[in-house]
């Protein structure tokens, strides 16, 4: 049967002009067609066999029924020719995409995961229905991933299956990127949904938070009248949320509104409550007075923080007080809450440096000083000493309160979408440490960060030390740049990927390309990401060598960084 529809396409390709022939050939891969489109231009290749418009129809017919070997040896074939065709922009896309589409139809895990993320990395329209098969995948993990980055893409098709899974998905990870994917796509139709999920008994402190923070991000604007209603409702949840809409629009005329709900049964409502007083000085201290000795340290922590901020010295006295708690983990807040405090907090601060014996204190309260730039010196010797002498992982912590990172010993679960997921936290934890060394000019700077570039578990140290690039300004960027001749290669190499990877610098392509044959799989990934991220005609013939790998999950990542580079 084949062979008859073959032949049938080759006498039809015989009766038609070539350009004819190739329109034919792009209608049936315009309606997605793959195996016409294909049986179209071998036939035609048969009568025009020295065309070179032809030979790229094929290729393109070749990569999309995932042929990605036959498409690269006539690839070879036309570049031998012509050396121009290796900068075909059009053809090497299409081709890139061949490899990638193949890849999500994958049965492996990681090549599709792989696929789907390299997809997203193009920033293309046609990743849109990969992303959309991947959000109805089995696997919740691949499930979840694609959400997160269908958050990023405005397409209505992405949008309707995000609602569609609101109300079908079961899976609680998922369910969580969901909510986020609201919020950040501000479908508003949803937001009495999501109103619902506040109020709910049996919702869990994370979906509720995350719910009230996609709200505010639909939320334009909110009248009084609606901030009264949702501030005397009786579930604790609109309380909560009544707070948090008052945080986040700055509101007027929500004071006697605030003063009923520092004193709320919930400890959260209590909290939050006390973060729009502080944060906007909108009484005095004597609204304060009951949450000062709130069993709930947390609670009390807050009311001290919110009372310094309206220049009470009950403030200091309370918070002064907490900070010499026998347990470590409110000693650790309040110190963090005395370090957001800015220059209200200073004098405290300096106090408790002279008189702490808690690392993690000293080091919360060094934070905060140095963000004020003083003390630098013997701040910078704190934080060197603590990260030094230190061996527990850490995290900055925000769940007592949101508007206070607590630097605190890891409590971070793990992730199966994100391996190593509570060492790569501690790690970049500790290289922000670091970064904010080089801020002030420390000269252990570049020590530190060449310490984190030696790790032997790249993923995590390339991971973190991205973080610096990220966090950091350009006396980071010049930090990394010194470590480009130093004498260890690995070093070298990881210098050269947090360049490429959040500097963009093209000087790196080279050493990149150069470290690739000698590399493990691992690195190998982490180079043609890099590739991908520079995006330089220079690196067009070294991805395309790459897409003849054995490896199917470092096919697609060359793939993607092709399309990257051909958009760039």
């Amino acid at each position: 049967m084949l062979l008859k529809l073959g032949l049938a396409a080759a006498l039809i390709a015989a009766d038609i002009p070539e350009e004819e022939g190739l329109r034919r050939v792009q209608a049936h891969l315009l309606i997605e067609d793959a195996p016409s489109a294909l049986q179209e231009a071998q036939a035609l290749i048969v009568f025009y066999p020295h065309s070179s418009q032809v030979k790229k129809s094929l290729i393109e017919a070749l990569s999309i029924n995932g042929k990605e070997e036959e498409a690269l040896d006539l690839f070879h074939q036309l570049t031998l020719k012509d050396a121009n065709v290796l900068y075909d922009r059009n053809l090497l896309e299409e081709m890139a995409w061949g490899v990638l589409k193949k890849g999500v139809r994958s049965s492996q895990y990681g090549v599709k995961l792989a696929a789907m993320v390299g997809s997203f990395f193009t920033q293309d329209v046609r990743a849109i229905p990969i992303l959309l098969k991947m959000m109805r995948d089995s696997n919740a993990v691949i499930r979840s991933i694609a959400i997160q980055m269908a958050g990023h893409f405005r397409d209505a098709p992405l949008r309707d299956e995000i609602e569609r899974l609101f109300y079908d998905e079961k899976v609680w990870m998922v369910r969580l990127e969901i909510i986020k994917a609201i919020g950040i796509l501000k479908m508003k139709h949803l937001a009495p949904e999501l109103q619902k999920l506040v109020q709910a008994a049996k919702t869990n402190l994370e979906e509720r938070g995350l719910a009230i923070a996609s709200l505010l991000e639909i939320y334009e604007t909110i009248s009084l009248e609606e901030f009264h209603t949702l501030a005397s409702s009786n579930r604790a949840g609109l309380r909560h949320l009544a707070c948090s809409i008052a945080a986040h629009f700055a509101m007027n005329g929500v004071e006697a509104a605030l003063i009923p709900l520092i004193r709320d049964t919930n400890p959260a409502v209590r909290i939050a409550a006390l973060n729009v007083f502080g944060m906007y000085a909108l009484g005095d201290e004597g609204a304060l007075i009951e949450a000062l000795e709130d069993m709930d340290p947390a609670v009390a922590i807050t009311a001290s923080w919110a009372a310094m901020h309206i220049d009470s010295p009950l403030g200091a006295q309370h918070l002064a007080k907490w900070l010499d708690d026998s347990l470590p983990e409110n000693r650790r807040m309040a110190a963090a809450a005395l370090a957001s405090l800015g220059k209200k907090g200073v004098a405290l601060s300096l106090q408790t440096l002279e008189q702490s014996k808690d690392s993690y204190v000293l080091a919360n309260i060094a934070l905060g000083l140095l963000g004020q730039r003083m003390e630098i010196a013997k701040c910078s010797d704190l934080l060197c000493t603590f990260l030094e002498k230190e061996k527990r992982m850490l995290m900055m912590d925000h769940a007592p309160n949101p508007l206070f990172a607590t630097l605190a010993p890891s409590q971070v679960r793990y992730q199966d979408q994100i391996p190593n997921f509570p060492e790569a936290q501690d790690q970049m934890t500790r290289l922000n440490l670091v970064a904010l060394l080089a801020l002030v000019e420390d000269s252990r700077a570049l020590l530190a960060i060449k310490t984190f570039l030696q790790k032997k578990s790249w993923g995590i140290s390339g991971f973190a030390a991205a973080t610096l690039l990220h966090e950091g300004d350009e006396t980071a960027l010049e930090v990394v740049k010194q470590l480009l001749d130093d004498q260890d290669p690995n070093v070298r190499l990881q210098a050269c990927l947090v360049l490429a990877m959040f500097g963009k610098d093209a000087s790196v392509l080279r050493e990149l390309q150069g470290a690739y044959s000698g590399a493990d799989h691992e690195k190998k990934l982490y180079i043609l990401e890099a590739l991908g991220k520079i995006g330089n005609i220079e690196s067009f013939s070294f991805l395309v060598g790459v897409l003849r790998e054995p490896f199917p999950i470092l096919r697609v990542a060359a793939a993607a960084a092709l399309i990257q580079s051909v958009n760039r």
